[in-house]
């Protein structure tokens, strides 16, 4: 018997949950904070999951615990590094001085990648938020691991690392029946795809829900 991949688990969970729970980050206690938070990431232009992205958002919006995300906002996380504080003030905050010496290291773990292509979809669901799925030949994870060993965050994540596109988070714990049936037609559709020759580290304020990322290094992939 064939074993399942990640995201159909993925998808199986989803279905047998049954509700939806509130999946927004911007929680008080990190709209509380004055501070930048920063992470790697891979931008995705929405231009290259278009026009099926708005489709799917059209779909995804008749639901009223539904929060999409905006076109500036789509990318892939590969690792979450922290609020950039100093002093810190938490176990998982990260100084400037720390952040400048995870991008020079994460720079070398860059230029010794080659270049390769991710195909985005079908649509797929966390309890917590609706997403691309990735197709990316397995290079995101063994991405995200160096980059995980490079920021030494002191706690291992609860969930393993699963690379993906976050295109709408819910907002309240509700019934997810009428969602699961909605987003089933989605599942096997592609929406596009990019070539991937850099991973970036940016910054973005806790002040608002969907800020702008801002571009902290770009790291060129360099094989």
């Amino acid at each position: 018997m064939s074993r399942m991949s990640p995201s159909g688990v993925i998808w199986q969970a989803f279905r047998s949950q049954r509700t939806v729970e509130d999946g927004r980050h911007d929680t008080p206690e990190w709209l509380a904070r004055d501070a930048s938070f920063a992470y790697a990431i891979i931008r995705v232009p929405a231009s290259a999951v278009q026009p099926r992205l708005d489709e799917v958002r059209a779909t995804l919006g008749a639901f009223p615990f539904v929060r999409l995300h905006p076109d500036h906002f789509l990318h892939i996380t590969l690792q979450e590094l922290g609020f950039v504080a100093d002093p810190p003030t938490t176990p998982t905050d990260i100084t400037p001085t720390r952040l400048e010496e995870f991008a020079q290291s994460a720079a070398a773990v860059a230029a010794d990648l080659s270049p390769f292509t991710i195909t985005f979809g079908g649509v797929n669901s966390f309890q917590d938020a609706a997403f691309l799925e990735i197709h990316d030949q397995g290079r995101c994870e063994p991405l995200h691991q160096r980059l995980f060993e490079l920021a030494a965050i002191p706690k291992a994540p609860e969930f393993a690392f699963v690379p993906h596109a976050t295109i709408a988070h819910y907002t309240m714990q509700a019934d997810n029946h009428q969602l699961v049936s909605a987003l089933s037609r989605w599942r096997e559709v592609q929406f596009g795809s990019i070539e991937v020759d850099a991973i970036e580290i940016v910054t973005m304020e806790s002040n608002e829900a969907y800020p702008v990322l801002r571009p902290y290094a770009i790291l060129p992939l360099g094989r």
